[in-house]
């Protein structure tokens, strides 16, 4: 593990907080930055939980691990038995069973914190840890749920009890888009997965009843700011539960293997500024054989430099690599691609596989532009860096971030995806030729870098994000030394 500075103030004397995490690689990137943050800049102790879902860690979560600072205590609780895991019909569900399943332990780690000398402040979870709350409940302390997406999925959350007492049909049959205060329109076909299952079944009813237990929390922290998101936060003003905008939080520090960090930024180091495509779709991101053999093609037609964090193809889920891949899982890592293609490409492609220093290429002057499956966490790495995005959505809410990101923020052009969800080589290399070659890639560089200043003052020590989680802080502290 990393390690930072020892606070002046001793671990034992301070505040604690307790913050859980699901086991979504999307998640625990921000909660561990969180927690950095209440250790370093708030003079809080914090102990975070990670629930797993698998027994054996992922390259991702390992890699994430191995960064995480000694000055947080990082808990991860066994997953659940093998022989007892139900059949689930989405992601989701597993997730939520991963959490049921510690919630016990966390009540373990809850009671010996609250018996130490440290008093216990508060709870953090995230939308899936919410019926943990009867732990806060019991110590007496708050629980506070810190909502690792944007504001505008917040909103279509913490609004859909309402919209379903409304609705007599199922979502995918509506003809008009969801609108809420202050958001892009929402079409149907930018609605999570939960939400164009049938009504009736458990995929959206256990949505539904996440959404009903967020109204339990004491607070809300959102990883967006102000200014990315302005009349969606105001539009927050209605809501009974206060809500804190508190980013971006993302992780800065080195993750993975350092060889192949070294190894990537002397790559790009030898390409010329704002020349080099990155393809990512996040850690659980995949596509199917065909479209991986379309991309390589796009990728070869635009004649562009590119690095590419590319995955095993998986023609059955969008989210293959949802709980991270293992190391050695691939005899040959890339032999899916194109006949010829890493011959034709030597010297112009990077390929890395699964793993890819993120914030050392983004932050790099050679890179133009982003192709994203628009993952929160990729999002805000790619405005804190002033990088315009292809954007690709694949599952979950970011359809929705695709929307807000290329019709309010103007950061990114969507690519369109044609019948049965299949993008052309032809339709991807013109998205890329558009971003990096024409007046509207300069025109986006401008609007992105404009955002990027407003991030970086948010979470300044002036900043909206910053007083905003100051603010939570002293209240976690009045609690605590009531105690």
């Amino acid at each position: 593990m990393g390690r930072d500075e020892e606070p002046l103030i001793p671990s034992s004397a301070r505040p604690h907080v307790l913050l859980l995490c699901s086991p979504c690689m999307g998640h625990l990137i921000p909660f561990a930055e969180l927690a950095r943050q209440l250790v370093a800049d708030h003079g809080l102790s914090a102990t975070l939980l990670f629930a797993a879902a698998t027994d054996l860690p992922s390259e991702e979560y390992a890699a994430l691990a191995a960064s995480v600072p000694n000055s947080i205590d990082f808990v991860v609780l066994p997953a659940p038995p093998a022989d007892v895991l139900p059949s689930f019909d989405s992601m989701r569900e597993r997730v939520m069973h991963a959490v049921s399943w510690s919630i016990p332990r966390v009540w373990d780690v809850a009671r010996s914190l609250a018996a130490s000398t440290a008093p216990l402040a508060a709870l953090v979870v995230d939308m899936v840890g919410v019926p943990a709350r009867d732990v806060a409940k019991e110590l007496g302390v708050p629980c506070y749920m810190f909502f690792t997406s944007p504001w505008m999925l917040l909103s279509l959350f913490l609004h859909l009890p309402e919209l379903d007492a409304k609705l007599t049909k199922e979502y995918r049959d509506a003809t008009e888009p969801i609108r809420l205060p202050g958001c892009v329109p929402i079409h149907v076909h930018e609605l999570p997965g939960s939400m164009l299952a049938d009504r009736s079944s458990s995929t959206y009813v256990g949505f539904l009843s996440m959404a009903k237990e967020a109204a339990r929390v004491d607070g809300i922290l959102v990883n967006t700011f102000c200014d990315l998101e302005p009349a969606v936060g105001e539009g927050m003003d209605c809501m009974k539960l206060p809500v804190h905008a508190v980013g971006p939080l993302v992780w800065a520090r080195p993750i993975g293997v350092q060889e192949d960090h070294s190894r990537t930024v002397r790559w790009l180091d030898h390409r010329p500024r704002g020349s080099v495509v990155y393809v990512s779709f996040g850690s659980g991101g995949t596509l199917t054989w065909q479209q991986t053999t379309e991309l390589a093609l796009a990728l070869e037609m635009t004649q562009h430099p590119f690095v590419w964090a590319i995955k095993r193809p998986d023609n059955d889920t969008v989210s293959g690599a949802f709980f991270g891949t293992q190391q050695g899982e691939d005899d040959d890592p890339f032999g899916f691609l194109p006949r010829g293609f890493i011959e034709r490409t030597k010297g112009v492609g990077l390929l890395l596989q699964s793993w890819a220093p993120q914030t050392a290429i983004l932050s790099h002057a050679s890179v133009g532009c982003f192709m994203t499956h628009c993952g929160w966490n990729s999002t805000l790495e790619s405005i804190l860096n002033g990088v315009p995005m292809v954007a690709w959505p694949l599952y979950a809410e970011q359809k929705m971030n695709a929307a807000m990101l290329e019709v309010q923020a103007k950061v990114a052009v969507r690519v369109s995806i044609g019948p049965g969800g299949f993008a052309s080589k032809e339709e991807i290399a013109s998205v890329i030729r558009h971003v990096m070659d024409e007046e509207e890639g300069a025109r986006m560089r401008k609007f992105v870098g404009e955002v990027r200043d407003r991030a970086a003052h948010a979470v300044s020590k002036d900043g909206s994000s910053a007083h905003a989680l100051a603010q939570v802080t002293n209240v976690w502290r009045s609690f605590a030394s009531e105690k």
